[in-house]
């Protein structure tokens, strides 16, 4: 399922300021839409070889139409999505992206 177009415009304006915000000369922040899940990623130069783009899943949001609220996932070592273990994973978008923003338990950020 898509998102639906209204909340689509607001995802992008959020997520475009939030990923130029963070991005710097050598860590670059972008997302990716895919049906209702948004997921951000980081991409930094291999230290070993700088001409090569090591990419990393940082977080995911998930939208339920439902009840209108967003879940946040974090990623694992191995790369495998997990529910965000605070309690606090399921709000709107700018409470979530605030939430990794903060990253309050340090899974989203080293």
């Amino acid at each position: 399922m898509a998102l639906p177009e209204q909340e689509m415009m607001r995802v992008k304006e959020l997520l475009d300021d939030f990923c130029h915000r963070l991005t710097t000369d050598s860590v670059t922040l972008e997302y990716h839409i895919k049906g209702n899940r948004v997921t951000l990623i980081e991409s930094r130069p291999l230290f070993v070889d700088p001409t090569v783009l090591n990419s990393v899943f940082v977080a995911q949001f998930e939208f339920n139409p439902e009840p209108q609220l967003w879940t946040l996932f974090w990623y694992d070592r191995r790369n495998r999505r997990q529910p965000y273990p605070t309690g606090r994973n399921r709000d709107t978008i700018e409470k979530l992206i605030a939430e990794v923003t903060h990253d309050p338990t340090g899974i989203f950020w080293d």
